[in-house]
C-alpha cells in the first residue's frame, strides 16, 4: 500500500498527516487566494528565512512549494514539477490538482516531484505564514536529516489515566512559560517531565509510540516556529496560547506532538541553540529532555506523583477526566454499533491517500481500528469524502468501514454524511450477510465470435 507523507505516514510513519499542522490551534486572520505578486512575495519572504536559519539544520530546507486552492483544486508553485503538468505565468507555476489528490497541509509527491503543500488561503499574518510553511518544508527535508520514522499509535492518551497525565504536562509546561525566572521555570519543567515519565511507566510501549510522533510532528512545529521570525516574547506568548487552546481539542491522540516538543525546545533553545542539532532518529526524547533539565526520575512513586499533580489544578483534572471518560464511552459504543452490527459499506485498500483532522480522531480498541469523523480519502478505486458521521480505518490499513449506501447512482455512492467518487473498472456489490464491498470488475470472458482469435 502507498503511504504518501503526510496522509499515511512521512515515507514511514505519519498516517496522514493532516489537516492541522503550525497553526493547529492559532486563531489568526485570513487572506483570499492571493494574485501572483503576493505570492510572490510569500515565496520569497520563506527563501529568506530558510536561508537566515539554514544554520538550524545544518541544511536550507528552502523547496518545492504548492499552495492550493481546495475549493477550484488551483495550485501555485515556486518551481516546475518534474513532469511539466505546471504551466509558467508571471513568475509562479500553475495548474489543477487532480481529484484523485488529497489537499491537505502536508508533504506530498506529486508529478515526480516531492512538494510541501499547504492550502490556501494563507495567513493574513507573515510569522504565521513562514510557520506553516517551512513546518511542511521540514517534513520534505526530513529523510535527508536522518529522520526515518514509523507509523505508531497512542491510543492510550484517549483513555482517562492517559489524558490526566498528559494534561498535568501540559499544566506544568504553561506554568514554566509564565514563570518570571528562568529558575522557577526549570522547577515546572522537571515537574512536567514527572507528569510525562510516569504515563509512560503506566502504559508499557507508550515512550516509543509518543516518541515517534514527537520526532516526525514536535520537530517539524519547533523548525517552523523558529524560522517563523517571532522574537523570543512573540514566541512564549504564542505557546502559552497554543496551550490555552489545545486543552480543549476533543482528542490527543495525534495532536500531542505539536505542542510538546516547541515547548522543551524553547527552554532548550536558551541554554543551547543548537540542540536539535544532538536529536537523531534514534533520540530518546524523554531522556534527552531528563538529562538536559537535570530531571531525576529513577524512583517514581504515585503518592508522590499525585502530591506534584495538586500545584496543577490535578484533582480538577481527574474530575473533568473522569466525567468524560463516562459520556466518551457512550461514543465508543455508538460507533461499535454502527460498524459492526449495523449494515456497512466494506473497501478494501489498495494505494490508499488521505487527509484529516488530528484534533477529533478516536481510536477504539486494538482489533478494532480508529474512527476518524471526518476524513478525505482517495484509492485506485475512487474518492471517499466523509463530512460527518465518521469512518472507521481498521488497524492493518487494509479495510475502511462507513455506513450503509443510500443512494447509489452510476459512479456516485452516497450513505449519511459519506459520498464515494468511483473509478471504472470498480463496482459496488452486496454480500451475503447484507453488507456492500467496492470490489474490482471480474473480467466477462467470452466464447469468441466469427473472426475472433485466441491468438
Amino acid at each position: 500500500m502507498k503511504m504518501n507523507s503526510c496522509y499515511l505516514n512521512r515515507k514511514a510513519m505519519k498516517m496522514l498527516t493532516g489537516i492541522l499542522f503550525t497553526g493547529l490551534f492559532s486563531v489568526i486572520m485570513t487572506v483570499q487566494a492571493s494574485p501572483a505578486d503576493s505570492l510572490l512575495l510569500y515565496f520569497r519572504q520563506v527563501e529568506e528565512a530558510t536561508l537566515l536559519h539554514q544554520g538550524l539544520w545544518d541544511k536550507d530546507i528552502y523547496g518545492p512549494i504548492l499552495l492550493v486552492d481546495a475549493a477550484t483544486r488551483e495550485v501555485y508553485a515556486n518551481v516546475p514539477d518534474a513532469h511539466g503538468v505546471l504551466k509558467f505565468d508571471k513568475g509562479i507555476y500553475k495548474g489543477i490538482l487532480p481529484k484523485e489528490v488529497t489537499i491537505s497541509n502536508t508533504d506530498i509527491q506529486w508529478s515526480g516531484t516531492h512538494w510541501a503543500m499547504i492550502t490556501l488561503p494563507l495567513s493574513a499574518n507573515e510569522h504565521d505564514r513562514v510557520d506553516i510553511i517551512t513546518h511542511e518544508l521540514f517534513h520534505v527535508a526530513q529523510p535527508s536529516l536522518g529522520f526515518q520514522i514509523r507509523r505508531e499509535e497512542n491510543n492510550h492518551l484517549d483513555v482517562r489515566e492517559g489524558r490526566i497525565y498528559l494534561r498535568l504536562e501540559m499544566a506544568a509546561l504553561e506554568a514554566a512559560l509564565k514563570a518570571r525566572r528562568f529558575e522557577r521555570a526549570e522547577e515546572h519543567l522537571k515537574n512536567a517531565l514527572i507528569f510525562r515519565k510516569y504515563r509512560q511507566m503506566l502504559y508499557r510501549g507508550s515512550e516509543t509510540t509518543e516518541n515517534s510522533l514527537e520526532l516526525l510532528e514536535g520537530l517539524a512545529t519547533y523548525t517552523g516556529q523558529i524560522m517563523s521570525g517571532r522574537n523570543k516574547w512573540q514566541w512564549r506568548e504564542y505557546l502559552i496560547r497554543r496551550i490555552e487552546l489545545f486543552e480543549k481539542v476533543p482528542s490527543f491522540v495525534r495532536s500531542f506532538a505539536y505542542e510538546t516538543v516547541p515547548v522543551y525546545g524553547f527552554f532548550l533553545y536558551q541554554k543551547d541553540n543548537h540542540w536539535n542539532k544532538k536529536v537523531d532518529g534514534e533520540t530518546q526524547l524523554t531522556e534527552f529532555f531528563s538529562e538536559a533539565f537535570e530531571a531525576d526520575m529513577r524512583i517514581l512513586l504515585q503518592s508522590y506523583v499525585k502530591q506534584v499533580a495538586e500545584d496543577y489544578r490535578g484533582r480538577t483534572i481527574a474530575d473533568e477526566e473522569g466525567k468524560r471518560e463516562v459520556s466518551h464511552n457512550l461514543v465508543l459504543e455508538m460507533y461499535r454499533g454502527k460498524f459492526f452490527e449495523e449494515p456497512r459499506l466494506e473497501i478494501r485498500l489498495e494505494e490508499m491517500n488521505m487527509a484529516f483532522n488530528p484534533q477529533n480522531i478516536i481510536p477504539l480498541d486494538e482489533d478494532e481500528g480508529t474512527v476518524y469523523p471526518t476524513i478525505t480519502l482517495s484509492d485506485n478505486w475512487g474518492v471517499l469524502t466523509v463530512e460527518e458521521g465518521g469512518a472507521l480505518l481498521r488497524n492493518d490499513w487494509r479495510w475502511v468501514i462507513v455506513s450503509e449506501p443510500l443512494e447509489i447512482t452510476g459512479k456516485r455512492i452516497a450513505g449519511e454524511g459519506w459520498v464515494i467518487e468511483l473509478n471504472e473498472g470498480y463496482e459496488i456489490n452486496r454480500i451475503p450477510r447484507g453488507d456492500y464491498q467496492i470490489l474490482r470488475k471480474t473480467p466477462v470472458n467470452h466464447p469468441p465470435e466469427k473472426g475472433d482469435s485466441f491468438y
